[in-house]
């Protein structure tokens, strides 16, 4: 049975800039579900410097460019292991919210009781696997998928998810070092303007990823023990929001990538020219049924069009933005707060299962997601095959 513990909507710590009407209220909220596959995980937190690009965009902010990466593996336990937090540095996390929010200190600093499923510094297994890269939304954490990392890495998968610096909602670095988000549009300029910021936004993130792939070969920041865990011609990736489309443009941009799947994904930051584009790769996109802004999934639509290679579109009616992360997997006082009518535990099965398959596929060639059977299995689930 799963604990239960009274504690802030943990998605205030994830998406420190995007999502601050949830935070003032308390709400009840479960342990990080078990993972189902036969693997123990593991899980790393490695500081990266990538001295070749300027720290962020904007004046003042220079230097190199760094990023805090969290890595889940398949591991191998032994004696003395001990459970990793959900997030690191929680205490720092929850006094910071709470400065900015008026949340009281004594409720916020009880997300460290929250339990996951991965061990801290394990040993990996020497054996190679596929390898992930996750993206996460705007203003989020690379922490903000954690069901979907653990229960991969269960599988068979290495995983890789960075603070994308600056846009993250807060990246800690070491010695606590602080940077927060800063990817506010100013107010008063035109359209064009503001898409004009979200594409250079954008090419950080990108390059972000780009950066990862490098060090996956370079081995410069990388354990060998986890180096040796990587089977780098087998790479897929997939982000939520924001990082969704940094998933779609590192796709583009790098042929190291395999395979790209977008959770609820923000399209609109793309670049025309880009969307049009061949992505040459297979691509599933499961979200929401409609955005407000209609013109992302006709961006969507676009895209899958002018891919020469598979590209499915699934719809999951009751879902809302959040769900696609692990704001789904709240009590069901967040049904008050931004989650949708569909059950938590159904929402956590349709992403895990979909994403598995959908990597399995394609990055191990074990598996082939049959249409007929995803719509007998999933009634919930608007199929669109482009």
């Amino acid at each position: 049975m799963k604990i239960v513990r009274h504690i802030p909507l943990l998605v205030a710590s994830c998406w420190f800039s995007a999502c601050a009407t949830f935070i003032s209220h308390a709400i009840s909220l479960e342990d990080v579900a078990l993972p189902s596959g036969s693997y123990q995980v593991g899980t790393q937190i490695i500081h990266m410097v990538d001295v070749d690009r300027n720290a962020w965009y904007k004046d003042g902010l220079n230097g190199s460019r760094e990023m805090m990466v969290r890595v889940w593996y398949p591991a191998i336990l032994q004696d003395g292991d001990q459970k990793a937090p959900y997030n690191y540095n929680e205490g720092l996390i929850a006094d910071m919210v709470a400065d900015g929010f008026g949340i009281p200190k004594a409720i916020m600093r009880t997300i460290n009781k929250i339990d996951g499923n991965s061990w801290l510094n394990a040993e990996p297994l020497n054996q190679r696997f596929p390898v992930l890269i996750f993206s996460h939304g705007h203003g989020g954490l690379k922490t903000q998928n954690t069901t979907q990392m653990e229960e991969l890495a269960s599988h068979g998968y290495v995983l890789f998810a960075c603070d994308h610096t600056y846009d993250a909602g807060i990246s800690i670095f070491p010695e606590n070092r602080v940077i927060r988000n800063k990817t506010d549009i100013p107010k008063g300029i035109s359209d064009k303007e503001k898409w004009g910021i979200r594409e250079v936004q954008l090419g950080y993130r990108v390059g972000d990823v780009q950066f990862l792939l490098d060090e996956m070969e370079k081995g410069k920041y990388l354990p060998q023990s986890l180096r040796n865990s990587l089977e780098l011609d087998k790479i897929g990736i997939f982000g939520h929001s924001f990082g969704g489309a940094t998933s779609v443009v590192a796709s583009l941009k790098d042929d190291r990538i395999d395979a790209a799947l977008g959770l609820d994904a923000w399209f609109l930051p793309i670049p025309s020219t880009l969307i049009k584009k061949n992505m040459s790769i297979p691509f599933i996109h499961l979200g929401q049924v409609s955005w407000k802004e209609k013109d992302n999934y006709l961006k969507l639509d676009t895209l899958a069009s002018s891919n020469s290679a598979q590209s499915l579109r699934f719809d999951v009616q009751g879902s809302t933005h959040y769900d696609f992360s692990d704001f789904s997997q709240f009590s069901k006082v967040s049904k008050k707060y931004g989650s949708g009518t569909i059950a938590s535990d159904r929402i956590r099965f349709i992403m895990n299962t979909t994403i598995r398959d959908f990597f399995d596929q394609y990055l191990k060639q074990s598996v082939s997601i049959s249409l007929n059977d995803y719509k007998s299995m999933y009634p919930e689930i608007i199929i669109k095959e482009y």
